[in-house]
Order: structure tokens, then sequence, then C-alpha cells
């Protein structure tokens, strides 16, 4: 018997439909070095276009949206990443091989729901808009949304910095931008299961259907098209550098801010008298640096001086 796989559906405009692209990929298990059998799909500049124009509107009503509201989704969708830690922590494990205990169920997963919660506050709050009335010199201003924000996922932490529920994320929905998350190609799944509850957080709490959107993979000059469509008002890249200055000469041809966090050398200088004096120390923090989190960690150092 010939087991069909279906290609999973984006979700954009409110609707999770197939994607327009041509292509697909499926991620694999990096404990077995296997395929995993889900297909997800490869963009194409019909998919961008249409989740732009969405977002759009998307963030003309989320500037006059309740700061309460927008606090009860980043809330309720902390709730729903708790209620289901279990499946969460499955599909992250099967598609990172990182560990479940304490790394994925206790560690990382806690901070994305704290994380969701922080930015609900703040959003209630409201102070990140710093009002300020100079009666001096009879100036008013404040901070507003930016508009859509595109935000690309990096690979090495599944729940914390993922498009659809990172700092990134809650950040920019916590100020009333809506989101088009790009998911990183290494967890495509974790990151569907997690635009699905995201999605439902929305309708629940009644937020616009295009607040949260969802692309798996794009081709890099599709990439590029993205980031400097004028329609967004910001980009978040979490990365390599590679990429990440690839995207940023788009964004800034269109003058569309960009918000970079990318790979680094991480220059480790030992002297003498430390080894001396404390060797072993030193060997088992370097090591400790190296192997901390399957050696993905930003911190990991690339050169010994």
């Amino acid at each position: 018997m010939t087991t069909m796989t279906t290609t999973a559906p984006v979700l954009i405009a409110g609707e999770w439909r197939p994607s327009r692209g041509a292509g697909s990929f499926h991620a694999d298990n990096p404990a077995t070095g296997e395929p995993l059998t889900d297909l997800y799909p490869i963009s194409s500049w019909a998919d961008c276009d249409a989740a732009l124009e969405a977002a759009s509107g998307a963030a003309s009503t989320l500037r006059t949206t309740p700061r309460d509201q927008i606090a009860r989704f980043l809330s309720r969708l902390a709730e729903r990443l708790e209620e289901r830690k279990t499946e969460l922590v499955d599909r992250a494990l099967l598609e990172t091989a990182l560990a479940r205990t304490p790394r994925l169920a206790d560690v990382e997963l806690p901070r994305t729901t704290n994380q969701l919660r922080q930015a609900a506050a703040a959003a209630d709050e409201g102070s990140w808009a710093l009002p300020t009335i100079d009666t001096k010199l009879n100036i008013r201003s404040w901070f507003e949304p930016m508009g859509p924000v595109a935000v690309f996922g990096p690979n090495n932490f599944p729940f914390a910095f993922n498009a659809v529920s990172g700092g990134d994320f809650a950040s920019a929905i916590g100020v009333g931008c809506p989101v088009i998350a790009k998911a990183n190609p290494g967890h495509p799944q974790t990151t569907k299961r997690l635009a699905e509850l995201a999605f439902t957080a929305c309708q629940s709490t009644g937020l616009p259907d295009s607040t949260v959107q969802l692309l798996y993979h794009v081709e890099p000059e599709v990439g590029g098209k993205l980031v400097g469509d004028r329609r967004l008002g910001a980009v978040s890249f979490t990365g390599s550098k590679q990429a990440g200055i690839a995207l940023k000469k788009s964004s800034d041809a269109a003058g569309v801010p960009i918000f970079l966090e990318l790979g680094g050398v991480n220059p480790i200088v030992i002297l003498p008298g430390a080894l001396r004096a404390k060797l072993e120390t030193v060997v088992s923090e370097f090591v400790t640096s190296c192997l901390m989190g399957a050696g993905q960690f930003c911190t990991n150092p690339g050169l010994v001086i």
C-alpha cells in the first residue's frame, strides 16, 4: 500500500489554504537523519503578496483595537501552549532532537509563555507608547504601531524564538502590529501547530483574522522581495549572517527597518595565568559552551586565542 502525503496549507487572510507555490520540502529527524513524511510548500510571490495585502488591512484595525483585547490574545495563547505542552514538546523533539527535559519542557516552553505574558502586560499597561506633552513648546508625541511585521524564525529555538510564539512575535503583536510569520524549515510541523493555536486565540478574542499569517519557506529572491515591500512596517530575522545581510540589503533599499540577530565568531581569549591557576575550570566551562543546546547557542565559541 502506498501512503499518500499531502502538502500542508499556508495560513493567509484568515484561511488555511493550499499554497500558490510550485515546490515543497520536508524536515528531517536530526536524531536519525531520516526525512519526516509531512510535506510543506515553498511559497511563491503570490502567497507573499496576498499575505501583505491581508496584513495591511489587519494593521489598520489593530491601530484602534483596545489594548486589553490584544493583551487577552497574548495571554490566551500562553494558556493554549501550556494546555498543549506534551504535544508541542513531542513535535519539537521529533524535528530538533533537543532534549525533552530539561530543555524543551522545563526551560524553553516556560520561557516562551512567560514572554507572551510579559508582552500582554506591556500591551495592557501601554507605557511603551511613551506619550509626551511638552507644554512649553506645545508638542505632543507618542509611538504608534509600525504596521505589518515579517518575522523570520531560527532553527535553534523552536518555541522561544519561533516566528509564531517567540519574543519578536510577542513584541510585534503587543504593540498592535500583525505578523507574517516565516517558519524555519527545520521545524515546520512545530510552527504549524503553534500557528493553529495562535489563529484560534485570535478568533476567540476577536482580533482580525490576518493578525497572524504563516508561510513555511520561500526562495531567496522571493524573501528579498518580501522584506523590500513597503507595505511592511518592519522585519525581524534571526539566523545566519549570510542570509541576514542579504535581507538587509533589500529592506534598506526600500527603507523598511530590519532587526537582525546573526551568528558570530565569539572569540575567546585565554591567558596563560588562567590556565595555570584553574585549568580544569576553564576546560569545563569551554566544553559546556561548545555543547550547550546541541552546540546551537549564539554564545558558542568559534575562535580561541
